[in-house]
């Protein structure tokens, strides 16, 4: 993986962290503050969605599988940072939803970036771990 794929992942991980935070800003009720069903419904699709986007870009850029945990790091870490002050202040910045929902807000972002990182280590030790076509 190169310098300017992983500038572009990371913008790219900026770009989607931004407009996802704004969403969650507008009607993160809507999906933290409802049933526990809805939740982790919302967990769930969400982690798939990370996922598929993902490896679209990853494609998309032709980065090999084995840079995909570098890749995943790129794209994660400007949400991972960003949403640190998101969360200390979550009862000012995110005031559309009650302050208790601080929580599950973190516990849904943990997940997220948990599936996205879990998964792109599982493809590059997968790939790490087949013989290289030079060999056989």
């Amino acid at each position: 993986m190169n310098t300017k794929d992983r500038l572009s992942v990371l913008l790219v991980g900026l770009g989607i962290w931004a407009a996802a935070t704004v969403a969650y800003r507008q009607v993160g009720s809507v999906f933290f503050e409802r049933s526990v069903m809805e939740y982790w419904l919302n967990v769930a699709s969400t982690g798939g969605l990370y996922t598929l986007v993902f490896v679209g870009l990853m494609r998309w850029r032709r980065i090999e599988t084995k840079d995909w945990l570098q890749g995943a790091v790129c794209i994660a870490l400007p949400g991972m940072l960003g949403e640190v002050p998101i969360l200390a202040g979550f009862a000012d910045v995110m005031s559309n939803m009650h302050p208790e929902t601080a929580g599950r807000y973190a516990a849904f972002l943990f997940s997220g970036y948990s599936i996205l990182l879990g998964f792109a280590w599982f493809m590059a030790t997968k790939e790490a771990r087949q013989p290289s076509k030079a060999n056989l």
